[in-house]
């Protein structure tokens, strides 16, 4: 039997089950994810009945608490995927390609100075050649043109020797397998998800467990890619009681008894 401890300082680990919109399913709670805020907030609303008799003008002759929907704050400082989409309201998709070649490719050199897509992306360097047609002219990388080997974009510089706009020439090269994901923003404006945290008060070691059935988050904050600290994703949200259950969240403490 656990003790009670004279003050709390909890860590732990949260995990998330979206909602999928298109399968009208929960896909299943994934990794726990490390977070700086997991907040569940009461709410209500107090309603008082003021006497306006001579005798106790001002007094309250009757008050009453109603309850309100139950707040919930996540700050994610996870980097995952879902954690991202979250962030930018946004349907996550697979983004992927095979691995191949270019043989003497033909391309269009577009503006001088601008970069112009090569069609497929995570192009390595190793045996990269640009040529006019024909092959009689090898461009020269650095002097004639640069390369976005991730992005796999290309720009001609307006120097001299540097191929003509509109002008047609030959790539050779190899191109490199993609298995990762993108996020296409503003396209859920709400996430609707179960909840839930796993972890223990530092100052006894005693388990804490918390799960949300059911919740509908939201972000108003933004994102900064160029943060000189760390940033975190921040949710904010209403609980939801869903249907079967008689509350919308539950604590739990699996190691006390008779207290």
């Amino acid at each position: 039997m656990a003790t009670t401890a004279r003050a709390i300082l909890a860590g732990g680990l949260v995990s998330l089950n979206l909602w999928d919109t298109v399968a009208q399913a929960y896909a299943g709670f994934g990794a726990p994810l490390d977070a700086d805020k997991f907040e569940i907030v009461p709410q209500s609303e107090k309603k008082t009945s003021q006497s306006r008799s001579h005798l106790d003008y001002g007094q309250a002759r009757a008050s009453v608490v109603i309850p309100q929907p139950t707040q919930i704050n996540i700050a994610l400082s996870a980097s995952s995927v879902a954690a991202f989409a979250m962030q930018f309201q946004g349907l996550v998709q697979a983004l992927t390609q095979a691995s191949g070649t270019w043989t003497d490719q033909a391309f269009t050199v577009g503006t001088h100075g601008v970069w112009q897509s090569l069609g497929k992306r995570n192009v390595s360097d190793a045996g990269f050649v640009v040529t006019n047609t024909g092959g009689t002219v090898t461009y020269v990388r650095g002097q004639h043109y640069e390369v976005n080997w991730q992005r796999g974009e290309i720009r001609f510089l307006d120097v001299a020797g540097s191929p003509a706009e509109a002008a047609g020439i030959e790539v050779t090269g190899t191109y490199n397998a993609v298995d990762g994901k993108k996020i296409l923003g503003g396209r859920v404006t709400q996430v609707r998800a179960q909840a839930r945290f796993d972890g223990q008060n530092l100052v006894n070691g005693e388990v804490v467990e918390a799960d949300v059935h059911e919740c509908v988050l939201g972000t108003g904050t933004g994102f900064d890619f160029l943060s000189a600290d760390f940033t975190a994703i921040e949710l904010t949200g209403e609980i939801v009681t869903p249907a079967g259950q008689t509350e919308g969240y539950e604590i739990r403490f699996p190691q006390r008894s008779g207290e």
